[in-house]
C-alpha cells in the first residue's frame, strides 16, 4: 500500500560504501517517518475513470450482489477517487498511505512546504494536519481484563457450547444454529488490535483448514501480518469464531473472515479513525456482510487532543469513523459495535463510533442479564437511543492466546457475541435490508416496549426475529429443509448439507439472475452420501451471482469467483 516519491533507491545507492548504505537508508526512512499526516479531501470526482454503470470494475461481485439484493444503487461515492487529483497530491507527497473513496481523500504523508501549494489547487476542498509524532500520553485500556482465573479443561458447563453456553443461549442463537444458520456463506470482517496466535490455536484450526480467512491487512505497520502486536482481537475473535464442541463453540464459527488491525494499542490518536474507515471501504469491496468493532474512541493524546470527543460531537455523524461507519451501513452491511466501558466513570456514555446513526450499539450484561456498572450508556447527543442491544459482557467465555479457556469483562465481548449472530441472521435472509435486520433484533429485545439508556431495547432474541423476518421474508429462507453450503463464493464445486433428503433422486437446476437455466443434473440415491451432495458446475461459467434450486423448490443464491 505504501507509494514514496521518492528518487529510486538503486540511483541513489549507486557507489555508495556498504558502510554508508545502512546510514543511508536509516536517515531515508526517519525523513519519511518525521513528516506529518495530511488529510486531504476532494472537490468531487468529474474525469473519472471509472463509471457506477460498470461496478465490476471496482467491487466484487460479492460486494455488487449485496447491494443488488438490498436493492442499493451503485453511487458517486463507490467510485474509484479521481486519478488526476490524486496525482497531482501524489508528486507531491513522500508517501501515500491510503485513499478514501467515501469521504472522497486521501491520507499522505507531506512536507509544510508541500502542504502550503496543495493548497492553492483548485480541486482542493480541505486539508487537515496531523501530526505523525508525539509522546503517549493515555494510558489506553481496550477491555477490563479478568484473566486471572482459567475455566478448568472440562468446562463447568458440559453442553454443546461449553464455555460460551450462557452468553450463546441468553440472545438463543441456538435457536438459528438449530435451524442450520451458523454463518455459512456470510463474509464477517474484524476490526481490532492484533490477533496473536490465531493462525494456530486449535479453536480456529477450522477457519484455516476450510480456507474461510480470506484476508488480512495490519494499518499500525503496513503489512499483511496481524497474528502479533496485542491479544485483544484474538479473544474477541474467539466469541464469534471458536469451534470446538464442548469446549467452547462462537455465535457464527462457520462464517468467513476479514481481518483488520486498524488499532495502535501504543497510543490513542485521531488516525486509528482514518484506519477503521479505509478498512471498511475495504471490506465492503471485497464482499462484507457484517463488521464487527471492539474499539471506541473518546480521548487522545495530548498531541492529538483537538480531536477529542465531546458529547455535543456525539451525535451520531460527526466523527470520522461515525461519518465511515454510517456510509459502511449504507451499502447494505451490518455495523455491530461495543458501546465502551465508561458507564461507572466521569464520561459515563457510549464512545464513539457506538453513537452513529446507523451502527448497532452493544451494552454489557451479567450472567443473569442485570446490566454491569462499566457498560457505556445513552443516549447520544442527539437523543438517539444508544446503546441498542445487550449481550453478556461481564465474565464473557474467551479463548487466551495461548489456547487456554478463560473469561474477560467489557463490552468488548458482548459486541462479537452479537455480530456473529447478527451474521447466522444474515445468513438466513440474505435479501433483507440490513437495517430491517436490526429492527426485527431490536424488535425481539426484551425491554423493547420500555427501553432505557442503560439496555437499549435490551437482550434480544434471536429465535423471535427470525420468526419476524420469516413472516415478512416466507420464501427467503429454508422452510422444511435445514441446508449449509460451502465454500459460497465458489470456484470449482461446492458441497451442501441438506436435512431431510429422502433416499431419492435430486434434481439439481442453476439459473443465472435472468431467469435462464445455465445447468442441469440430476443425482441419483447412490451418488450422495446421508445428507452431503457434492456438485461441480460447468467450468465454463462466467463469474458472478446464481440461483441454485433443488428439487423445484429449494433456492439458495452462489456467486462464482475466480
Amino acid at each position: 500500500m505504501t507509494e514514496t516519491n521518492l528518487m529510486p533507491l538503486h540511483k541513489i545507492l549507486r557507489g555508495c560504501k556498504p558502510m554508508l548504505l545502512f546510514i543511508l537508508i536509516l536517515s531515508i526512512a526517519q525523513q519519511v517517518s518525521a513528516q506529518d499526516y495530511y488529510y486531504i479531501r476532494f472537490t468531487d470526482k468529474k474525469n473519472n475513470h471509472y463509471s457506477v454503470d460498470y461496478p465490476e470494475a471496482f467491487l466484487s461481485a460479492r460486494s455488487i450482489e449485496r447491494r443488488r439484493l438490498q436493492h442499493i444503487p451503485v453511487t458517486e461515492s463507490d467510485l474509484p477517487l479521481t486519478s488526476t487529483y490524486t496525482n497531482a497530491v501524489t508528486s507531491l507527497a513522500l508517501r501515500t498511505v491510503y485513499h478514501l473513496k467515501w469521504d472522497n481523500a486521501m491520507l499522505v504523508q507531506l512536507s509544510d512546504n508541500s502542504a502550503t501549494l496543495l493548497r492553492q489547487m483548485p480541486f482542493i476542498k480541505s486539508i487537515t494536519r496531523i501530526p505523525a509524532s508525539g509522546a503517549s500520553t493515555f494510558h489506553k485500556q481496550l477491555d477490563i481484563a479478568d484473566n486471572t482465573k482459567s475455566i478448568p479443561a472440562t468446562p463447568l458447563d458440559t453442553s454443546f457450547y461449553g464455555a460460551s453456553a450462557n452468553q450463546n443461549a441468553m440472545i438463543h442463537i441456538n435457536t438459528l444454529h438449530q435451524k442450520g444458520y451458523w454463518g455459512d456463506g456470510v463474509m464477517l470482517a474484524v476490526m481490532d488490535a492484533g490477533f496473536i496466535n490465531v493462525q494456530h490455536n486449535a479453536f480456529f484450526q477450522k477457519v484455516y483448514d476450510e480456507g474461510r480467512l480470506l484476508y488480512t491487512h495490519n494499518y499500525v505497520f503496513d503489512t499483511s501480518y496481524v497474528y502479533a502486536y496485542d491479544s485483544h482481537g484474538a479473544e474477541t475473535f474467539s466469541d464469534i469464531a471458536a469451534n470446538i464442541p464442548y469446549k467452547m463453540v462462537g455465535t457464527a464459527p462457520n462464517a468467513q473472515f476479514l481481518l483488520f488491525v486498524t488499532e495502535d494499542v501504543r497510543s490513542e490518536r485521531i488516525i486509528e479513525e482514518y484506519n477503521w474507515a479505509n478498512a471498511a471501504e475495504l471490506a465492503d469491496s471485497i464482499g462484507a456482510d457484517v463488521f464487527s468493532t471492539s474499539l471506541g474512541y473518546t480521548t487522545f493524546d495530548n498531541v492529538d487532543s483537538i480531536y477529542n470527543t465531546t458529547y455535543a460531537t456525539l451525535n451520531g455523524h460527526t466523527t470520522p469513523i461515525a461519518i465511515a461507519s454510517n456510509a459502511a451501513a449504507s451499502k447494505g452491511i451490518l455495523v455491530i459495535n461495543s458501546a465502551g466501558n465508561s458507564g461507572g466513570d466521569s464520561w459515563h456514555y457510549i464512545a464513539t463510533p457506538a453513537d452513529a446513526d446507523s451502527v448497532v450499539a452493544v451494552g454489557a450484561v451479567r450472567y443473569d442479564g442485570t446490566i454491569t456498572g462499566f457498560s457505556g450508556r445513552g443516549p447520544n447527543s442527539a437523543g438517539l437511543l444508544k446503546p441498542n442491544v445487550c449481550a453478556k459482557g461481564q465474565a464473557a467465555a474467551v479463548v487466551l492466546t495461548n489456547g487456554v479457556l478463560s473469561t474477560s469483562n467489557g463490552t468488548s465481548f458482548s459486541c462479537p457475541i452479537m455480530a456473529g449472530a447478527f451474521a447466522c441472521l444474515r445468513g438466513a435472509f440474505p435479501s433483507a435490508p440490513n437495517m430491517l435486520i436490526v429492527d426485527a433484533v431490536q424488535r425481539s429485545s426484551n425491554y423493547f416496549s420500555n427501553p432505557n439508556d442503560d439496555y437499549g431495547y435490551g437482550i434480544p432474541d434471536f429465535g423471535l426475529a427470525f420468526d419476524y423476518l420469516k413472516a415478512l421474508y416466507p420464501t427467503d429462507t429454508i422452510a422444511a429443509m435445514q441446508s449449509l453450503v460451502y465454500p459460497n463464493p465458489f470456484t470449482t464445486s461446492i458441497r451442501l448439507t441438506i436435512a431431510g433428503l429422502l433416499n431419492a433422486p435430486i434434481n439439481v437446476e442453476l439459473f443465472d439472475l435472468s431467469g435462464r437455466k445455465v445447468w442441469t443434473t440430476t443425482l441419483p440415491p447412490d451418488t450422495y452420501t446421508h445428507d452431503l451432495i457434492e456438485l461441480t458446475p460447468p467450468a465454463y461459467l462466467a463469474l458472478g451471482a446464481y440461483i441454485l434450486r433443488i428439487n423445484g423448490s429449494y433456492k439458495l443464491k452462489l456467486i462464482k469467483q475466480p
